[in-house]
């Protein structure tokens, strides 16, 4: 692993890491530049055919030595937890375990089967065979977000890396140290150089990836997916964008209520809803939408927020800071919105809290109607509103409206009712009386539909996504040797009595 000190056209301006919790300065990063990059992209393209010669078995023992590493860092935990300001419990029991589990996943025999050579016989021409050879890309740029600097940025890299490609990442600005220390894990390991590369930086080394890398994988906003997307469609390379999301939640009158209310408000607060697929909005049925309401704003009464557990031995805390600060104003315009046009605070004070660290109360809303900006445009932050609906086919019409598809839930005692509702709902996964589960479990694939993005994580799916194809037309072994007198009667000169035998062929299987 390499991490780039700037040279002499680097930004002179380095990227200033602050604490969310406290406002205390963590770190000052040089930047790199994009002859940096150039210099980074060389150095991939020489080390990825080694790493490629590895072979799968090769290279998930590499990924999985990283992951013990991951694992037993204590500096890396520390560190996710001070440049985001989340709990504890959330960069360990969500972030690193997994990048664990992910690395588990497709460093074992899923991922060895999901890369190995496919043979496929034909039916009429049956003394070939094809070979359908998955090939990596060369150098993937992965480009990824502040919310969750270990999960969507290293743990981001691991499908690329076992397909056989080098990465070059490029962290958020806002968070850029715990992919700094996965870098050196990475070279402590003495796992091979050039192979995994860390640009810190601004937009422009996004830009300059998107420039000279053969594919890229970036999760962000909808506005700079489509300026990446747009990209790397006039490159002609391929792009993963995994963009934002409006998920909802609907709860049917048969549903388990209190089990729903706990759900919703872990998905709406965790990472003080800084979650991409994370429940957006709640679609109540009307005949048990107060007591929804009543259990869901005891949950929030009982949510503890803070700036503790960012060592062992710490205070607990359920909800801690904003890691990028333009989410409070985002969640303080959609709140007034809401508020303004009839909704009210069931629950939370509604708005930021006092002191240096970036605190925002978690806010319940009822009486959210659909036309509010809340109901409409994503918030991703600590707000959760819920919109009373007459029945099921009303909750899915007003969820399928949405420009987005990211992800969803239903919550039903009926479970066939509830997968035919899940059919209906134009996402790119829904979980059954369950939330967030669709993003650990990674054997199936998840990704988004409409403008939620485009190609998926997880899965054989997302790891193939990461090669090439190649065909290899070959004779079979043993009636292969009939290919010379077939391609006799094929080729030049063409014979009226060929022409024949083809028009019976035709005839008869046809």
């Amino acid at each position: 692993m390499t991490v780039l000190a700037p040279g002499p056209s680097a930004a002179p301006r380095p990227l200033s890491v602050v604490a969310p919790a406290t406002g205390a300065p963590l770190a000052e990063v040089p930047t790199a530049s994009a002859a940096d990059v150039t210099v980074a992209l060389e150095r991939a393209r020489r080390a990825q055919p080694a790493w490629q010669e590895l072979g799968p078995r090769g290279r998930g023992q590499a990924l999985r030595r990283l992951a013990r590493a991951i694992r037993d860092d204590g500096q890396l935990i520390d560190t996710l937890v001070a440049e985001t300001g989340k709990p504890r419990h959330e960069a360990v029991g969500m972030e690193i375990f997994y990048t664990l589990e992910l690395t588990r996943y497709y460093a074992g025999r899923a991922g060895r089967r999901a890369l190995r050579d496919e043979l496929r016989r034909p039916f009429l021409f049956a003394i070939k065979r094809a070979r359908v050879l998955r090939l990596p890309h060369g150098v993937v740029g992965v480009i990824g977000p502040w919310n969750w600097p270990l999960l969507n940025n290293y743990a981001d890299c691991v499908a690329p890396l076992m397909a056989g490609n080098a990465v070059v990442l490029k962290p958020s600005e806002l968070t850029p140290l715990t992919s700094l220390r996965v870098a050196e894990l990475w070279k402590n390991l003495g796992l091979p150089e050039g192979v995994f590369q860390v640009l810190p930086g601004r937009g422009e080394i996004g830009q300059a990836l998107c420039d000279g890398c053969d594919m890229i994988f970036f999760t962000g906003s909808a506005k700079t997916g489509r300026q990446v997307g747009a990209r790397c469609g006039e490159r002609m390379i391929p792009v993963v964008l995994e963009l934002g999301g409006k998920s909802p939640m609907i709860v049917l009158a048969d549903a388990d209520l209190p089990r729903a209310a706990r759900a919703a408000v872990w998905s709406g607060f965790a990472n003080s809803g800084q979650v991409c697929i994370r429940t957006e909005r709640v679609f109540v049925e009307t005949r048990v939408a107060e007591r929804f309401t009543a259990l869901c704003a005891a949950e929030v009464k009982a949510l503890r927020q803070g700036a503790g557990g960012d060592r062992p031995g710490d205070q607990d805390i359920d909800v801690g800071a904003i890691t990028f600060a333009p989410q409070i104003d985002n969640a303080e315009k959609q709140i007034g919105d809401a508020l303004a046009h009839g909704a009210r605070v069931a629950a939370g004070g509604g708005g930021r809290l006092p002191g240096d660290g970036r605190f925002f109360s978690p806010t319940l809303l009822a009486d959210v109607t659909p036309d509010m900006l809340v109901a409409r445009e994503e918030t991703f932050g600590p707000v959760l509103p819920i919109l009373r609906v007459r029945d099921a086919e009303e909750a899915l019409r007003l969820v399928n409206e949405s420009p987005t598809g990211l992800s969803g839930s239903i919550w039903t005692a009926d479970v066939a009712r509830g997968r035919a509702l899940a059919r209906r709902m134009v996402a790119g996964s829904v979980c059954l009386n369950d939330v967030l589960m669709n993003y650990f479990v990674v054997e199936a694939p998840l990704g988004g539909v409409k403008a939620s993005g485009l190609g998926v994580r997880h899965g054989p799916e997302a790891l193939r996504q990461f090669c090439r194809l190649e065909t290899i037309v070959e004779d079979q072994p043993f009636t292969g040797r009939l290919s010379p007198f077939i391609q006799k009667q094929l080729m030049f000169p063409y014979r009226s009595r060929t022409l024949r035998v083809l028009r019976w062929v035709m005839r008869r299987v046809y």
